[in-house]
């Protein structure tokens, strides 16, 4: 399945038009590890509709091998061809070393998590009412994610694993006790490991401020021009929020977050001053 959208996307952006270019852009971003990338078709129709108008053609496909966040940003920092584009949480770091699209992809969602916890543990986080009440409990995150250092600098302890698939198995044989994930996330991936012995908590809820962007290397400025344009075209028509609104509704009426107990937490990795916070268009609010 995700073979047949990677050549149906190529083609939109190479054949969007009758007429026929000679100069096409091959941009490459990494190939996911997981099976299945739960932003996989949310993130192409945007890059489908924002690059659709530009005068640049462009030809995106994945990396030749999987590639881990950290080892993307060192492969866009440096140049080396390897991979051009990349959507990840953001950043001061980050920011710094590659071309940031100031366009919060996910409106912030990336920022609200639930917990998967064992289905014998659903009722775990009932009496949770501060972050102090969390001590006791460690979370499960793939080591090179922002989260986790912005989950210890709020004193919550984490384990961490080699490659995003595992820490659904590491769950299930408690080596944590929780499994944060985004709610633009969480319902896909329930789907995704059904057979698993786990349930989603319906008592908390994690915030912290977050920003997902599309990252581009230095060395594709212009693509990075064509990109941010695009995208603020569909904001002021309307379309980024339309196709937002098509793959996040249902997963953020889900999450029912008006009735979990919220714990805020502090991102210290992202200066809000960098943030286009005064955009209130780009953010969510429950």
């Amino acid at each position: 399945m995700r073979k047949c959208s990677v050549i149906l996307f190529t083609a939109m952006l190479i054949f969007g038009t009758r007429a026929v270019y000679a100069d096409i852009t091959v941009i490459r971003y990494p190939r996911p590890a997981a099976k299945t990338d739960s932003h996989f078709d949310y993130i192409h129709e945007l890059l489908a509709e924002a690059l659709a108008s530009s005068a640049n053609k462009y030809q995106l496909v994945p990396s030749k091998a999987t590639m881990q966040q950290g080892r993307a940003v060192h492969e866009m920092k440096y140049g080396t061809g390897q991979v051009d584009l990349l959507w990840s949480m953001s950043t001061d770091e980050r920011e710094k070393a590659l071309i940031a699209i100031k366009i919060p992809i996910d409106k912030g969602l990336l920022g609200w998590r639930i917990p998967f916890v064992l289905s014998e543990n659903r009722q775990m986080f009932k009496t949770i009412r501060n972050l102090r009440d969390m001590e006791n409990y460690s979370a499960g995150q793939e080591q090179d994610w922002p989260d986790v250092k912005i989950l210890e600098h709020n004193g919550l302890k984490v384990n961490t694993a080699n490659s995003y698939e595992a820490l659904f198995s590491m769950l299930e044989a408690g080596r944590f006790d929780y499994f944060p994930r985004s709610i633009m996330e969480i319902w896909k991936e329930q789907e995704l490991h059904a057979g698993k012995n786990l349930v989603i908590s319906q008592d908390i809820a994690l915030h912290y401020p977050a920003a997902y962007y599309f990252f581009v290397a230095p060395s594709k400025r212009r693509f990075a021009e064509d990109l941010n344009n695009g995208l603020e075209n569909m904001v002021r028509n309307g379309q980024f929020e339309k196709i937002f609104l098509k793959y996040h509704q249902v997963a953020i009426q889900r999450a029912a977050l008006k009735q979990r107990t919220v714990l805020e937490l502090q991102n210290p990795f992202l200066n809000p001053a960098n943030m286009p916070l005064s955009r209130s268009e780009l953010w969510f609010q429950p």
